[in-house]
């Protein structure tokens, strides 16, 4: 489905504006929100369990978002929706203390949000071209992400307040210009009813099934990066800002891989970027496992944009080429599922106990997750039987 090229320049701002605003709230939560857990008491183990089980929760709730969305046949009003919702519920994070009260309050928190960016990438991949157009618009919430994650740091070193409460004033800000962004959305349209059994029809397909493995792998071997890189590298001596820095870093080469990617995908092509993301990650946390040399951390933090960015660009393209339109937000939100919610939730279950147990020791096991990831991708190149 192929909007007319002048439809997509007037579109293309609009959804280059929610990526940015979507990774605004990303930039700083990620980094930063393992800092508001401690703040609050939580103990190493704790945290682990807290990111994890929220997490995990996004993998019930997304997908019947999407197949809701895919229903009524619109994306941008469920999509708005889900943005205030996550507005409304972050609000409580000021008076909230304790593992039980945040659990309860960061269930309820992931249950909307877990819906924002799997509609999100619905509509842009219904508008741009999934094989040259995406990359030139998501490339703008790696720019925001950046930001945010270097200015946090910032933020949070000058801050003469306690630094949980600061957090979460910057997320809501951060929130509140995602709302802005999701009603510029256009609302683009699958052009069908939903089938009988979207969830089910789509697991049934083999590739499928094997991309949804390969990236619930490659991203799940995070988990120890996200939930406990910064009190690792704090421990050793390394100071805010240059965690700030470190976080960002990273995305720069992500987003000249999301800028440039058309002839690399045209080369290997989306399994060929998804092989890519797990070599790299083998790669980058034997490194991590090693290391708290700055420079060394400056370098595999570069890989980001393989582990991430080529995982996630060849996934987006996967699902564009494969997924007919009538069950693509069914597709996104089973995708981010599993991916964000069973891999990297389940991993940040056990990082916690990892960590507390090995501390950068960890991130071997998850060299040896993005190892079982590439097993995925190589089965599949094989022809079905």
């Amino acid at each position: 489905m192929s909007p007319p090229s002048a439809s997509v320049a007037h579109a293309a701002p609009r959804i280059s504006a929610f990526y940015a605003a979507y990774f605004l709230v990303a930039g700083v939560a990620l980094p930063f929100w393992p800092l508001y857990l401690q703040a609050r008491g939580l103990s190493v183990t704790e945290i682990g369990l807290m990111l994890g089980l929220t997490l995990m929760l996004r993998a019930a709730a997304g997908p019947f978002i999407g197949r809701f969305a895919d229903r009524r046949d619109s994306t941008r009003g469920p999509l708005v929706a889900c943005a205030f919702a996550v507005l409304g519920v972050a609000i409580a994070f000021y008076w909230t203390w304790g593992f039980w009260p945040i659990f309860v309050v960061s269930t309820v928190f992931t249950l909307a949000y877990a819906g924002v960016l799997p509609l999100g990438e619905t509509i842009a991949l219904r508008t741009v071209s999934a094989e040259s157009g995406y990359g030139r618009v998501r490339l703008w919430g790696s720019v925001s992400y950046l930001l945010a994650a270097a200015l946090g740091g910032a933020v949070l070193e000058l801050a003469a307040v306690p630094s949980a409460e600061v957090i979460v004033s910057m997320i809501l800000v951060c929130i509140v210009l995602m709302i802005a962004g999701s009603f510029a959305m256009p609302d683009r349209r699958g052009g069908g009813a939903a089938p009988a059994a979207p969830i089910m029809s789509l697991l049934g397909e083999r590739r499928f099934r094997l991309m949804v493995l390969a990236t619930t792998a490659i991203h799940g071997a995070h988990a120890v990066f996200y939930g406990f890189s910064t009190l690792h590298w704090l421990a050793a001596g390394i100071p805010e800002w240059v965690i700030g820095l470190l976080w960002a870093g990273g995305v720069v080469a992500e987003v000249i891989l999301f800028a440039w990617n058309a002839p690399l995908l045209r080369r290997i092509g989306p399994v060929g970027l998804l092989g890519a993301g797990a070599v790299a990650g083998i790669v980058r946390w034997a490194v991590l496992a090693l290391t708290t040399e700055v420079w060394l951390l400056a370098l595999a933090q570069c890989l980001h944009a393989l582990t991430f960015g080529a995982m996630h660009l060849g996934a987006m393209v996967f699902i564009a080429r494969t997924v007919p339109a009538s069950s693509s937000n069914t597709a996104q939100a089973l995708f981010a599922a599993t991916t964000n919610g069973l891999g990297l939730g389940a991993g940040l279950l056990i990082a916690g106990v990892l960590y507390a147990a090995w501390g950068a020791d960890a991130y071997w096991v998850c060299a040896a997750v993005s190892g079982a990831g590439l097993v995925a991708v190589l089965a599949m190149r094989r022809p079905p039987p």
